[in-house]
């Protein structure tokens, strides 16, 4: 197996990985990218609220993307996916299916993958990405003005239908089953136009990923066009973090939040997170601003060491 010593390694190459890695190119620090090419927003129709590439699908700024740091010679990219990462005397070794490599400095940039078959919903796949999206800033405008439904557990999806209505007056919230403890809550939102049903669902009726219908299990049919789950059921790509024992503490939408300093630099000296790995959910924009503070940070760290050591 190769044993390659790098100065940093990053574990995943979507927005915040690829735009630390273009800073880091830029910098000449030698680097290398370990992606798999699963990303998270790979499922969705088209990408939404990144400037200049707005409207495009995720694999086609992918591919602007790595065509971007293909330039930079101290930059090494891999299709690789790496299954460990182990503390050694000088930094960290983290093992691929192919090889291992060693580094100062690691970057988790793996972020997580959205559990749509665990949220119980049947249908619900179908239509994922589709017609039915986590994300209304993403893809409210496509949506605007129709027949939406909002599906979600009691605890985040009633005040997340409030959001919703910015998009469109025609919002009905769906708890599959979850009953929402809050009775005065419930009144006002049925009261200022929002249906609420906390029956559980049957089934979500669909041609070719277009929402139709929503199918109660009293038989309930509710016609609608299409839609948001935020309650999203989301699994972390890696556990490196967890193995590490990094703490963390409570995010937005009941996410988990790691915590990091200023550089996103996690409480082990030389291991930082970024994007949706720190967050569960951060989008595409800020994760490319997350990826190039950290680029920048990591070479003043590296410049100022050089400079100490001379």
């Amino acid at each position: 197996m190769e044993n390659i010593k790098f100065e940093v390694i990053i574990i995943r190459g979507g927005p915040a990985g690829l735009s630390a890695a273009l800073v880091l190119g830029r910098s000449r620090v030698n680097t290398i990218i370990l992606n798999t090419e699963k990303a998270r927003n790979f499922s969705t129709t088209l990408s939404h609220t990144f400037l200049t590439q707005d409207g495009k699908h995720p694999t086609e700024i992918f591919k602007a993307a790595k065509k971007d740091i293909d330039k930079y010679p101290s930059l090494t990219y891999k299709k690789e996916k790496a299954i460990d990462v182990k503390n050694s005397s000088n930094g960290f070794i983290v093992e691929t299916e192919n090889g291992t490599y060693n580094s100062k400095r690691v970057v988790i940039a793996s972020g997580y993958r959205d559990d749509v078959e665990g949220s119980g919903i049947k249908g619900l796949s179908d239509v994922y990405g589709k017609s039915v999206y986590p994300c209304p800033f993403c893809d409210g405008y496509e949506l605007a003005d129709k027949k939406l439904a909002v599906f979600g557990g009691a605890e985040i999806a009633p005040f997340f239908s409030t959001v919703v209505t910015h998009w469109s007056n025609d919002v009905i919230l769906f708890t599959n089953g979850d009953m929402i403890p809050d009775k005065e809550f419930v009144s006002e939102l049925e009261r200022k136009g929002i249906q609420v049903f906390q029956d559980k669902i049957k089934t979500l009726h669909s041609t070719e990923g277009k929402l139709q219908k929503v199918e109660l299990e009293n038989g309930k049919l509710i016609e609608r066009e299409g839609g948001f789950y935020r309650d999203m059921k989301v699994v972390e790509n890696t556990n490196f973090a967890q193995q590490f024992n990094i703490p963390s503490e409570s995010g937005h939408f009941g996410l988990t939040n790691y915590i990091v300093d200023e550089n996103r630099e996690s409480n082990v000296k030389g291991l930082y997170i970024i994007g949706d790995a720190r967050t569960g959910w951060s989008g595409i924009a800020p994760s490319v601003a997350e990826g190039y503070e950290l680029g920048a940070s990591i070479t003043v760290q590296i410049s100022q060491e050089n400079w100490n050591n001379k």
